[in-house]
């Protein structure tokens, strides 16, 4: 009876790791299709103007004020994965941050639009002259950006690691951006997405922060409360 009984338990125990494993790769390749997705073609004049455009909320991808963009060619690749990086560069080096920024809103939440962006963000930086409104808008924008791409990306003990696919589903941008990010609180340190010449920057105009935390675990009642 007793070695009928531990074979059932063997079963049981192996039907519960093969589980595991298929929820895992199911899991995983999730994410890698979604970090990997493609990036829609760029919108036209017509799309651009009709682009809704919220003044209520800051987010670092949009300015107050957006030109409306000009054409540009685009060279094409064989992969089209790569075709938004290079559209990036391309209205980057032009001195098109707006644009740059545009695209590369088009593959949030996936941290390379975070990667993408803060590059743009700081050719802008570096073409602006310190002490000045306009050099300081940029760290700013920086700075909300990193704190985003932690309240996203950071993976915390205890709290929801969801895949990038079911993160577009919980949250919006502008929901993201309307989250205060206090630099006094969250500072510096475990902001992955920041440099040392950028946290050099903002250290120099903002002082020392209070405290270095992840932006998830200063916003981990959001993400409680989101899957709750």
């Amino acid at each position: 009876m007793m070695v009928i009984f531990s074979f059932i338990l063997a079963l049981a125990l192996l039907a519960g790791i093969i589980f595991a494993l298929r929820h895992h790769q199911e899991r995983t390749r999730q994410e890698l299709v979604a970090r990997e997705q493609p990036l829609p073609p760029l919108p036209g004049r017509e799309a651009a103007r009709a682009r809704p455009h919220n003044t209520d909320t800051f987010t670092p991808f949009d300015s107050p004020s957006v030109a409306e963009p000009e054409s540009v060619a685009i060279p094409q690749s064989p992969d089209a994965r790569t075709d938004w990086r290079q559209a990036c560069q391309i209205l980057r080096d032009q001195g098109r941050y707006e644009d740059a920024l545009s695209v590369c809103q088009q593959v949030w939440p996936q941290w390379q639009s975070f990667d993408h962006a803060a590059r743009v963000m700081r050719a802008a930086i570096r073409n602006t002259a310190s002490d000045t409104e306009e050099h300081r808008f940029w760290l700013r924008r920086l700075y909300s950006l990193a704190a985003q791409a932690s309240f996203l990306h950071d993976k915390i003990d205890a709290l929801p690691d969801p895949t990038r696919a079911l993160q577009t589903r919980l949250f919006t941008p502008q929901q993201v951006a309307s989250l205060d990010m206090p630099w006094s609180q969250i500072g510096y340190r475990d902001l992955r997405l920041l440099t040392k010449s950028d946290r050099k920057q903002l250290t120099q105009w903002l002082g020392e922060p209070e405290t270095h935390q992840s932006a998830r675990i200063f916003h981990d009642k959001q993400w409680l409360t989101s899957f709750s």
